[in-house]
């Protein structure tokens, strides 16, 4: 089966949130930031997580919460940045 690089993003996202955060996985449209999953601290990690895995590279620009608000919303964000770094 294929799966898409959209598919791909979010699957890992997902599994990168799960090792730091306990209970049910967390659903494309959830907020990170209400339900506590990511504090601000972590998302300083979650930042670093994702220039790595996705080679990206964020600029001060790219540091606004909403980017980074739901599963969904950071998928969007990484394969934006993919797009214009290309």
């Amino acid at each position: 089966m294929t799966t898409t690089p959209q598919a791909r993003i979010d699957q890992s996202v997902i599994d990168y949130l799960a090792q730091y955060s306990p209970g049910p996985v967390p659903g494309l449209d959830e907020d990170l930031f209400a339900t506590g999953r990511v504090n601000s601290l972590f998302a300083m990690q979650l930042l670093t997580f994702l220039e790595k895995t996705f080679r990206i590279t964020l600029t001060a620009d790219d540091l606004d919460l909403r980017n980074f608000a739901t599963v969904g919303k950071i998928t969007a964000f990484v394969l934006r940045k993919q797009t214009t770094e290309a």
